[in-house]
């Protein structure tokens, strides 16, 4: 039996680190493994129509180079097209990331089999998780169990807007400006501020109380 896998990430190294890991897979398979070192790469193997409905599992780093051209910035940038060429594929997604807004995306929005903090696993955990992915099951490492309770959780305070919200007053933003970048009133992001505000239980404060809590709390 022969698995079809496709690994993308900008490190060979890591890349033939996670082939030796799963070459000792216990399904008595024999693995055929595809490479791409950058979304673009990835991009032209996952649309070839030779590789139509090829793979079984793909695994995706969060931090590859981008593919301007179609704005793919990142390997989350990059699921949609995965789930489109290769509806049949599991998808692992691996990342050193543990910021919680990118976690909570992620999470949310990815609908990987596996998503997986680099710091959270071994090479046997790697290995596992796999052969469950591969035989339909799902696979969560310690931190994404603890972030996704947590902010399933508080699922409004943290819809899509107001996460956007967070990062733009960390990059300095100015009130006017959020208003252009979300395209609401100026009541409308005063009153999103106000939940940020409440749930991070700031009784009295302005916008810099509200990032200097988000960064320590991990949220960007």
């Amino acid at each position: 039996m022969n698995i079809h896998v496709l690994i993308i990430d900008d490190h060979m190294p890591i890349i033939e680190g996670y082939k030796t890991i799963l070459s000792s897979n216990r399904l008595e398979a024999n693995l055929v493994v595809s490479e791409a070192l950058s979304a673009e790469n990835a991009y032209q193997i996952l649309t070839d129509s030779d590789n139509a409905n090829k793979f079984d599992v793909i695994i995706v780093d969060y931090t590859i180079p981008a593919f301007e051209e179609l704005q793919i910035q990142n390997g989350f940038d990059l699921l949609p097209f995965i789930r489109t060429k290769q509806p049949q594929a599991k998808i692992m997604f691996l990342t050193s990331h543990s910021e919680a807004l990118i976690l909570y995306k992620v999470i949310m929005e990815s609908h990987a089999e596996a998503i997986m903090i680099k710091s959270d696993f071994s090479s046997i955990e790697m290995l596992e998780a796999f052969e469950n992915v591969y035989q339909g099951g799902k696979c969560y490492t310690k931190t994404v169990l603890k972030l996704k309770e947590e902010l399933l959780h508080n699922y409004r305070i943290f819809d899509a807007t107001n996460r956007e919200l967070i990062k733009l007053l960390a990059k300095g933003y100015k009130t006017k400006n959020i208003m252009t970048e979300l395209k609401l009133s100026k009541s409308a992001i005063d009153k999103r501020k106000a939940q940020i505000r409440e749930f991070f239980e700031i009784e009295k404060g302005n916008d810099e109380d509200i990032i200097q809590l988000a960064k320590k709390k991990g949220y960007v």
